[in-house]
């Protein structure tokens, strides 16, 4: 049996075109989904009966079943933008009635939380991602980001634009070494933060998971606080790199905010729901000052359904899910998933040999 793959939500060129090569470098049989792609005619001259084409709006799944479904199935589905991919939609791909039941998963990036991970071991479907491949792109945006904010920057841009001097408005900003770095999470994204803050002369400091340990906390050099209210009352940036989990869905509302120092920042590039929205636009409307700015990459809604109550805030800074999306990120997770693709289907082959 073929193994075939459907690419759901490809990069753009070049680096779409990147990612195809590998796979046919590595002779995989590949789908390419053009629904989300503006090029459509130059990457079928480009690359002609070498791969197959569809077109399916995945974020309509009656639709994306149907596709599937009518096409047979598919071995592995790859994908990048975290298109929701449900108890229901998992349990059709993966009948045994297809010819080519769905066996994997393959995301290019680290976060699953659009993926029904129970649905998918219930139906023995292996989920395959590429942990750390974004880690110095997202990195980057948040001390983009907290330097950027803490000088106050955004007003100031704000103001001149509108043909004030405002020079002297605002209170002298702190620099870079007098200013706290707090992580919420200590992955590996939160770890390349912290080494990044702390070349740059920021005190940074941590609270994590029961595993995050004094012991651990020297290893990787940071001061570790026990909770997360040591830690928001401490800090003058507050950084999230929390999984979502029913444990941090709203974990950031009204009473963190609350203990928050005054005129400290928050950034989120961690996954919408973290942070109750809708608490954050309140709270900033009626304490202005206390939460200095924000910073938001990651919401609740995004894509075609993006509302969100911060959108008009002022000091609020809000980007579409981008702080991963540099070049070097982007290709170097489309390679892992494709090799991490290539490697489960030899496993795959090995086994049904044996």
């Amino acid at each position: 049996m073929t193994f075939r793959t459907l690419i759901l939500d490809a990069p753009g060129p070049a680096l779409l075109f990147e990612e195809i090569d590998r796979f046919l470098e590595l002779g995989l049989s590949i789908t390419l989904n053009l629904h989300y792609l503006s090029e459509k005619d130059n990457i079928q001259q480009r690359y002609g009966e070498r791969i197959r084409y569809t077109d399916i709006n995945c974020h309509d799944r009656a639709a994306f079943i149907a596709a599937v479904v009518e096409a047979g199935g598919y071995s592995a589905f790859k994908t990048r933008l975290n298109i929701p991919l449900d108890d229901e939609l998992i349990k059709a791909v993966a009948s045994p009635a297809l010819a080519t039941p769905l066996r994997a998963i393959a995301q290019a990036g680290v976060g699953l939380n659009h993926i029904d991970r129970q649905e998918a071991a219930r139906r023995n479907v292996a989920i395959l991602n590429t942990p750390g491949s974004n880690a110095t792109a997202v990195a980057e945006y948040v001390l983009a980001q907290a330097l950027f904010l803490a000088r106050d920057l955004n007003h100031y841009n704000s103001e001149t634009h509108k043909g004030q001097w405002s020079k002297g408005t605002l209170a002298p900003a702190l620099e870079i070494a007098e200013l706290t770095l707090g992580l919420v999470g200590t992955g590996r994204i939160a770890q390349e933060v912290a080494r990044k803050a702390q070349a740059l002369g920021m005190r940074v400091i941590a609270t994590g998971s029961e595993h995050f340990t004094e012991q651990v906390a020297q290893e990787l050099g940071l001061e570790r606080r026990a909770t997360l209210s040591q830690l928001l009352g401490e800090a003058d940036i507050v950084s999230i790199h929390t999984p979502l989990t029913p444990l941090t869905r709203g974990l950031f509302g009204s009473p963190a905010f609350a203990l928050m120092r005054p005129g400290s920042i928050l950034i989120n590039t961690a996954r919408g729901g973290i942070i109750d929205e809708a608490q954050l636009a309140t709270f900033m409307a009626q304490y202005p000052g206390h939460i200095k700015a924000v910073a938001i990459d990651t919401f609740a809604l995004e894509k075609d359904r993006f509302n969100s109550p911060l959108v008009g805030i002022t000091n609020a800074v809000l980007t579409p899910h981008i702080a991963g999306n540099t070049h070097t990120a982007i290709s170097a997770a489309s390679r892992q998933i494709v090799d991490k693709i290539y490697a489960f289907n030899q496993e795959l082959a090995q086994a049904t040999t044996t």
